[in-house]
């Protein structure tokens, strides 16, 4: 088994993806850090952080899409390839965004609120290139013979082709409802469960909880996931969080984030 950042998971150019949807199939437990402060600074502070991946937010945190591709190639530069970027896109119909992202080499797209086979279809259309899907080709992006490098036999799309993650947040009664189909669907590489979203359309507060409804829901997200060998992914800021979802079968867990960092940390030194 390969560790999460041995050279074995990475691009083969810093330009390109790396590989995040076989890091993930792999069965390690990954740690990943929230990035939802547009800043390049802080971007450099988390890429030296030594986690398995960065999750950048674009849902609740937007910036320019200039911008937003600066903090993705930050990651990947500054951490030497070991953190890879993962980008949640603002909706499942960003497709604009989801191209800036993968030209600027993310190794996932997180697509948030996703309900039916439909929406993953336009979204492995956007995601792969052919004959897969219908992606774009960047003619700005790489230098031919520098940076699009690549093993023998392969190409820049083959290789894209298997290294980008697409992973889905089930986050609503539709999504639980229609798990059991989005988790079939050979263009879903990871699921998300998105327990505060789900929690308030059930009319509850928090990150967590144990009222019948919810755990039903979660339980279910997870059955369908195993059945269909999808791995999964969860917000997990508490310890006690982190061991529920790794006894649960997590192996994607987001520890930490910057906006929380950064506050708690504050208001602990202001208490010393």
């Amino acid at each position: 088994v390969h560790p999460p950042g041995s050279d074995f998971w990475k691009a083969p150019t810093p330009q390109q993806s790396s590989n995040f949807r076989g890091l993930g199939k792999s069965g390690q437990v990954l740690f990943g850090v929230a990035l939802s402060i547009p800043s390049v600074h802080v971007a450099k502070v988390v890429a030296a952080s030594g986690a398995d991946y960065c999750w950048i937010d674009q849902e609740h945190t937007p910036c320019a899409p200039d911008l937003m591709m600066q903090l993705i190639q930050t990651i990947t530069h500054e951490s030497k390839g070991r953190t890879i970027p993962l980008v949640r896109v603002p909706s499942k119909t960003s497709f604009e965004y989801i191209v800036w992202c993968l030209n600027a080499g993310a190794g996932g797209i997180v697509v948030p609120h996703v309900e039916t086979e439909a929406e993953i279809a336009a979204l492995v259309a956007v995601c792969r290139y052919p004959p897969i899907g219908h992606r774009s080709v960047q003619p700005f992006h790489f230098i031919a013979g520098v940076t699009d490098t690549v093993p023998p036999g392969e190409s820049i799309f083959s290789v894209a082709n298997r290294n980008v993650a697409l992973i889905v947040q089930v986050e609503s009664r539709a999504g639980v409802d229609n798990v059991e189909a989005i988790t079939r669907h050979k263009g879903v590489d990871m699921v998300m469960v998105g327990g505060q979203d789900l929690r308030a359309e059930m009319g509850l507060v928090g990150l967590t909880g144990t009222e019948p409804e919810y755990v039903k829901a979660n339980e279910r997200i997870i059955a369908a996931a195993n059945a269909n060998k999808v791995p999964l992914m969860a917000y997990t800021p508490r310890p006690d969080m982190i061991q529920q979802r790794v006894r649960e079968g997590f192996t994607a867990l987001m520890v930490s984030a910057d906006f929380t960092a950064l506050a708690l940390g504050t208001i602990g030194d202001l208490k010393t």
